[in-house]
């Protein structure tokens, strides 16, 4: 669905605040939730309002359209409607933010989505499920790219894990190797 588990916005705006990029892709935009966040929290609050002021470029990524709204219009600079597989980003990124879009490539594909945005970015973010329960989720109101393919954990994707519970993670990669992610900042 486009939509993810609301008790990871704190933990995840509290990473994204200690990396302070200056531009984000987000992989599987959904509801735009995490993009509108992330504008709120790296440029409206700096008194950011006007599209002309902003420093920051949040670009988003999903492979349908059905879900962009006004919302998505405000807060992000370019909306790209493709498959994350197949689109060739013409800029890095401070940050690719995967949040609740791994599960929904087969086995396989997902090593390729999570070593791509890491090529493409110096801080990669991924929250996910983990629990064994979350790959009953098929396609949902028609949407067929919304079925779990797979069942993730922390040590099959890898990187720093900031956060676990018995339903969400919540790891980090900092492909530059700035050590930003060992600091007592981003402890969760």
């Amino acid at each position: 669905m486009p939509s993810s588990d609301i008790a990871m916005i704190p933990k995840v705006m509290s990473i994204v605040k200690v990396i302070g990029p200056k531009s984000i892709l987000d992989i599987g935009m959904g509801n735009g939730r995490y993009g509108f966040l992330f504008r709120e929290c790296l440029d409206w609050n700096y008194g950011r309002l006007d599209k002309r002021d902003r420093i920051i470029r949040i670009d988003g990524i999903d492979i349908t359209d059905s879900y962009i709204t006004d919302v998505h219009r405000t807060v992000y600079n370019n909306i790209i409607i493709s498959d994350w597989l197949k689109h060739e980003p013409g800029v890095p990124y401070g940050l690719i933010f995967m949040g609740d879009v791994l599960e929904h490539w087969p086995d396989g594909e997902w090593q390729k989505a999570l070593m791509k945005a890491r090529r493409f970015s110096k801080y990669t973010i991924v929250v996910a499920p983990n629990w064994r329960g979350s790959i009953a989720q098929s396609d949902w109101h028609g949407h067929k790219h919304e079925s779990h393919e797979v069942v993730l954990s922390p040590p099959s994707v890898g990187g720093k894990c900031l956060f676990a519970s018995s339903k969400m993670f919540i790891c980090a990669f900092d492909n530059n190797g700035s050590g930003i992610l060992e600091g007592r900042d981003i402890c969760l």
